[in-house]
């Protein structure tokens, strides 16, 4: 291995939490390539990779039942308020759902609309009938920006056969990130019992969902039209309120009235991506801005 990738690994065994398999992704860099003339005599300069200070320590008192934010480059947490507690996240589940999909299914895979469990009138939904025909990339377009439930239990049913099974497939993928702090009944989150995460584990979850691109795309995106194979076309209306400032990309919401309204941001400040989540707020947007706010007042990037 190169002094550079050694050195890397170390600065990395410093931060709170790191992906598995990104260690071996570092040590495929120390590979050079054949051929390849090295002056040992003469290192390369390192990368640079900017770590968040925090220059001043007023308080921040929000009214969500837990908060977290954390610097997307470094890892590095920037703000916790009963971040390990674990709470109801209402349709923030469906974040952890497109994973789990996406890791075993191309964009381009056709899902056809299975048998559906009944629903309230207050649910969103994109209005699905058995039988029709959907692109994968159309229903996880459904699931993260419009919210829509028929959507999430049409992947997980399509996927797993029934949407115990699929949540089985939830907790697996979490356990296999080492990820602790959650608990995954369903593919929705329109059921509470059984389902709930800490903000802590929902920073970390975002971390990985950040690395696919379709998730940064539909996570960022203020609406849109998907049709069946049919030509049938659906409006997608977002839910996320915060995509109209240009100020924040995403990622999901979410809201039951045990849950409480649920967000899990994402912003750049001064440069550096953040990722936000606030739990059971009584304002999820305003009070993500206000953690924005507080985070570019009081950290400086070096």
């Amino acid at each position: 291995m190169s002094w550079i990738a050694t050195l890397s690994l170390v600065l990395l065994s410093l931060l709170p939490w790191q992906p598995a398999g990104l260690t071996k992704t570092l040590e495929s860099w120390s590979i050079e390539p054949a051929g390849a003339e090295v002056n040992l005599n003469q290192a390369p300069p390192l990368p640079k990779v900017q770590i968040p200070i925090r220059r001043s320590n007023p308080n921040l008192n929000l009214q969500a039942a837990s908060a977290y934010a954390i610097d997307v480059e470094t890892a590095q947490p920037l703000y916790e308020q009963n971040a390990n507690t674990q709470q109801p996240i209402a349709s923030v589940t469906k974040l952890i759902t497109t994973l789990v999909i996406l890791q075993d299914h191309p964009l381009s895979d056709k899902i056809t609309v299975p048998t559906l469990p009944a629903y309230t009138p207050a649910d969103d939904l994109l209005g699905l009938t058995p039988g029709e025909v959907f692109s994968v990339s159309d229903l996880l377009q459904a699931a993260l920006v419009h919210s829509a439930n028929d959507a999430a239990d049409a992947l997980a049913i399509a996927d797993s056969g029934s949407r115990e099974a699929f949540a089985t497939k939830m907790n697996a993928y979490v356990a296999k990130w080492g990820i602790e702090g959650t608990q995954f009944s369903n593919p929705t989150g329109l059921t509470d019992a059984g389902n709930s995460a800490t903000a802590m584990a929902l920073g970390k979850l975002s971390l990985l969902a950040l690395q696919r691109p379709a998730i940064r795309q539909f996570g960022n995106q203020g609406g849109g039209v998907v049709a069946d194979a049919a030509g049938r076309k659906f409006a997608l209306r977002p839910t996320d309120d915060l995509l109209s400032t240009g100020r924040f990309h995403g990622i999901k919401t979410g809201y039951t009235a045990a849950a409480g309204g649920c967000f899990v941001g994402l912003t750049t400040i001064n440069g550096h991506e953040i990722i936000t989540v606030v739990l059971g707020s009584p304002d999820r947007f305003g009070e993500t801005v206000q953690l924005a706010n507080w985070i570019q007042a009081n950290y400086i990037w070096l």
